[in-house]
């Protein structure tokens, strides 16, 4: 279900770093949009003494755009000396059980809003979308608190890590982040609960937390299932006051818990569209009771072809344990892998449900940008608490370069080109060149029969597959450059 085009973004934070304008500048500006007076306020008063929260955090969000991962890695660096804190002081704010990092999360994308809706940005036809996914944030230290082995569905193997659960907000023209939760896998192995070893689990980092800080309700989540847990944060979403048409998701979180309660949001304004499993479960179609694939082959006559997307499909009306959806089986050539994609939404033609699913891709992009760029879930603190808070303070530099990226193409990229006019047009034929080498690769997965979508995915999720691609693809756009 892939499109094409979603593809272009995949180095738009690239893109950024490599400009000639200095990025700390540019960041800095754009930061005082998002740090006013009410988000300061709000951060200040968590902080009793010393230097004021919203002052270090603000130095937080800075560091990638000074070449620097960690503090740790700001006090060896030259920079330690443009901020007057202490090490101390970034540390304790971290470790603090008592910092509600999810609701400064909420206060970031609401400024976010604010900032493109007063700007004009907001189209209100446009079709508005919460995603949901998870995504590996791979360890390395045992002593890290509540760590334990995740199964990699990318590598098929069993790796130290959390599982990183994150709800995002499409808004018709940007992808930000809205809400996470970490969640670990204990196993079915009683003598290694979470793949380690009884000796393993007593030297992992622990400290005791007030059961009514916010800290606290963090690490409840851990164990709490991701299709619980998505639910409860797209409903906070919407408390926050971001309203969406659908949620869309993968097939893993499909199911009839999901459905339903989502269904309740706003007395059913809010529908589900995702992929689904052809699996077991039962769908009541013309009084009978059929699985997926029993479906797919009593209604092989009312088979259709889409042009648009250049696929075939079925388009069905059942009902799910009481919950009327319409089911759309497709395929790309006429011996490939057939998919199923769901949707509560009757108004939805296949073409339309394709297009809007295709906005799911944007948070592969949001967690390949995030691990390659800004350390998103790459934090090796021993304190679960810090671990929340290295996240969030990523997903917020991840929004404040959406909000860049929103206005400055607009605003230099005439200039920038009219200055670097052999350097874009590099790029754009790499780019193309690696648009044209996917699209090589979709019709030869449609012809072995492969999945494209996981295929689409793993490549997505490796960054050293498509930053190697662009280098050949670069070197074989440069003859094409250098020809009169």
């Amino acid at each position: 279900m892939l499109n094409i085009d979603n593809l272009k973004k995949l180095n738009e934070i690239n893109d950024f770093f490599i400009r000639d304008e200095k990025a700390e500048n540019i960041i800095l500006n754009v930061c005082k949009k998002f740090f006013v007076s009410r988000i300061s306020i709000k951060l200040d008063s968590i902080k009793k003494r010393g230097y004021s929260a919203s002052s270090i955090i603000l130095f937080l969000i800075y560091l990638p755009f000074l070449g620097v991962a960690t503090v740790a890695g700001l006090f060896k660096s030259g920079h330690a000396n443009l901020s007057d804190s202490e090490k101390d002081a970034y540390y304790r704010l971290k470790n603090n059980p008592a910092v509600n990092w999810r609701n400064i999360l909420f206060a970031f994308a609401k400024r976010f809003r604010k900032i493109t809706t007063e700007n004009g940005e907001k189209n209100p036809d446009s079709v508005t979308c919460f995603v949901v996914d998870d995504s590996d944030c791979h360890k390395t230290g045992k002593k890290i608190e509540f760590i334990g082995k995740i199964f990699d569905h990318v590598h098929h193997k069993w790796v130290l890590g959390f599982k990183l659960l994150t709800v995002g907000f499409w808004d018709g023209t940007s992808f930000i982040p809205l809400d996470f939760s970490l969640h670990h896998e204990k196993g079915k192995n009683k003598k290694r609960p979470f793949g380690l070893k009884l000796s393993e689990l007593k030297k992992r980092f622990s400290k005791q937390r007030p059961k009514d800080s916010f800290g606290f309700k963090r690490t409840t989540e851990l164990s709490t299932k991701k299709t619980v847990n998505s639910v409860k944060m797209i409903k906070r979403a919407v408390k926050h006051g971001f309203i969406a048409d659908y949620v869309l998701t993968d097939s893993w979180f499909i199911s009839e818990y999901f459905i339903r309660n989502i269904r309740k949001i706003k007395q059913g304004i809010v529908h589900v569209l995702g992929m689904c499993k052809m699996d077991k479960r039962k769908y009541l179609f013309n009084g009978e009771q059929y699985n997926a694939k029993q479906l797919l082959k009593k209604n092989k006559g009312r088979i259709k072809r889409s042009r648009k997307v250049n696929a075939y499909y079925i388009e069905l009306i059942v009902d799910y344990k009481g919950i009327p959806l319409k089911l759309f089986f497709s395929r790309y050539s006429k011996r490939g892998k057939w998919h199923l994609l769901i949707t509560t939404d009757f108004t939805l033609t296949f073409n339309k449900a394709i297009e809007i699913y295709n906005i799911r891709w944007s948070i592969e992009v949001f967690f390949k940008e995030g691990k390659q760029y800004l350390n998103l879930g790459k934090s090796q603190a021993n304190d679960f608490d810090s671990q929340i808070a290295d996240i969030t303070i990523s997903m917020m530099q991840y929004i404040i370069l959406a909000c860049h990226k929103r206005f400055a193409a607009y605003e230099t990229l005439g200039e920038l080109f009219r200055k670097n006019k052999d350097y874009f047009l590099e790029l754009t034929l790499a780019k193309r060149l690696w648009l044209l080498f996917i699209e090589l690769q979709k019709k030869l997965l449609e012809i072995l029969d492969i999945d494209i979508n996981e295929t689409i995915e793993k490549i997505i999720r490796q960054p050293e597959f498509e930053s190697h691609m662009i280098k050949i693809l670069t070197a074989l756009a440069q003859p094409q450059m250098e020809q009169p």
